[in-house]
């Protein structure tokens, strides 16, 4: 047996869980869409960060006239991304991702578990779960806890669809523009990338999978890319156009007055346009930032990334192995003084504890990886909205965002399961009319209640 296999081998062990305690274990804090879509917005007030920048000045020429319009610019978050980490496949805290996400990623590791370490030499294992260390009683033995972590696009990322020019909400044009609810799940194939060949059915994905786990486990240098997850099942269950209604609600309900913003920044831009003598005006024809976030898409399941995400340092990561070694790296994940993980190596193990730091450990681990456009063969869609604000969706909700996801509560779940939202920056004019000639500054921030 190999070094490298040898490593694996104890790395598959290690997440290996003993038998179920006989005693009875809480369930924990779950939540289902409606749940996560309240939940959510809940936050929107606070997270939202709404802030004018001031006014572009944008000409149009029709052939017979030049027109001058001043269009504000603004900056705000939004969320794009839901982090989901726990204990083992299929106890994430969201039931529907459970259901369905959750056990085709616990059979294909099951399956894995009984082929790879035959094929290494070694004896097959029962189930490849999580957890700590072969042990199920939390922070009475190992302090080295492991995870699975999971992303997928947010519901509430359709939200700059759903609001007009003047602030209005309605689902009836949710479709139009740049980010519309057509946008949904979809099978990976279609999108290109790193995620390889595509299976079309989750049975076919499974066998696709374990037959490949086999090969690439044995031979990582020469592995090729896993084959795809089959997203489309997602969209049997989920489906964006299923919940325009209730983020609707929850946002009416929120506190976030979008038709004040329009009125405020066009108060603001006619002054300024009757003494730069804008002839044409104001121009506003939208107040979110688009974004091309896929609801409901699974953008990394580290249930398929097993290769990576269970093999440990040096073979995961190993072109940072420099970083690791370093006791003064910067890629450390805590609050204040104290450190709980640090980014690298992106895997599952984190050798602390306190299960409610190891899971924004991974999070943050999870959404490092994901914005790496550097890796090429771990099977993830690369964004730039893995970077951004978090907020605690899952086991405490919080109402309020922080830059360092370190900064949130840490609440300890019985089984493990936790979400977290990712709000990420965007900025944009909220025009394209024209092209742009100047930028006169203006900075109004909008209140959370505005």
């Amino acid at each position: 047996m190999t070094s490298f296999s040898r490593t694996l081998f104890f790395a598959l062990a290690l997440a290996a869980p003993a038998a179920p305690a006989q005693t009875p274990v809480d369930p924990g804090v779950t939540y289902d869409t409606r749940d996560l879509i309240v939940k959510t917005v809940k936050a929107l007030p606070r997270c939202i960060k709404y802030c004018l920048l001031g006014f572009e000045i944008r000409i149009r020429y029709t052939g017979f006239t030049v027109e001058v319009y001043l269009v504000p610019r603004v900056e705000h978050h939004m969320v794009a991304l839901h982090a989901m980490t726990s204990d083992r496949f299929p106890e994430e805290a969201y039931r529907e991702w459970a259901g369905l996400v959750g056990e085709i990623q616990k059979k294909l590791l099951d399956k894995m578990a009984h082929r790879v370490p035959v094929a290494l030499g070694g004896t097959s294992i029962s189930e490849s779960g999580g957890g700590r260390s072969r042990k199920q009683q939390y922070g009475e033995h190992q302090s080295t806890n492991f995870k699975e972590a999971e992303y997928m696009g947010h519901p509430v990322a359709i939200l700059p669809a759903l609001v007009d020019k003047n602030g209005d909400m309605t689902a009836d044009t949710y479709t139009d523009g740049e980010t519309g609810g057509t946008r949904g799940t979809r099978d990976t194939g279609h999108l290109g990338g790193n995620f390889g060949q595509s299976a079309s059915d989750a049975t076919g994905f499974i066998d696709l999978w374990s037959s490949w786990s086999v090969g690439c486990f044995m031979g990582p240098d020469k592995c090729s890319v896993a084959p795809a997850f089959p997203s489309g099942v997602i969209g049997q269950v989920l489906r964006i156009e299923d919940w325009i209604d209730t983020i609707i609600g929850a946002v009416k309900g929120s506190g976030v007055d979008f038709k004040n913003m329009s009125k405020v920044m066009r108060e603001l831009g006619n002054k300024l346009a009757d003494n730069a003598g804008a002839g044409g005006g104001v121009k506003i024809d939208r107040l979110l930032c688009p974004n091309d976030v896929y609801y409901f898409f699974p953008y990394y399941l580290s249930g398929v990334d097993a290769l990576f995400w269970r093999s440990g340092a040096p073979i995961t990561d190993i072109e940072h192995l420099l970083t690791m070694l370093n006791p003064f790296s910067g890629d450390r994940i805590g609050t204040g003084a104290e450190t709980w993980a640090h980014i690298y190596p992106r895997h599952g193990f984190v050798n602390n504890d306190h299960p409610g730091r190891v899971a924004p450990a991974v999070a943050a681990r999870g959404a490092n990886l994901l914005a790496d456009e550097k890796v090429k063969l771990r099977p993830k869609l690369t964004t730039a909205y893995a970077s951004g604000d978090w907020q605690n969706l899952s086991p405490q909700a919080t109402a309020y965002c922080a830059a360092n996801i370190a900064d949130l509560p840490t609440p300890v779940d019985p089984e493990g399961g936790y979400g977290h939202n990712i709000w990420p920056y965007f900025q944009c004019p909220l025009s394209e009319i024209g092209f742009f000639v100047g930028f006169i500054p203006l900075r109004y921030c909008f209140t959370s209640t505005s």
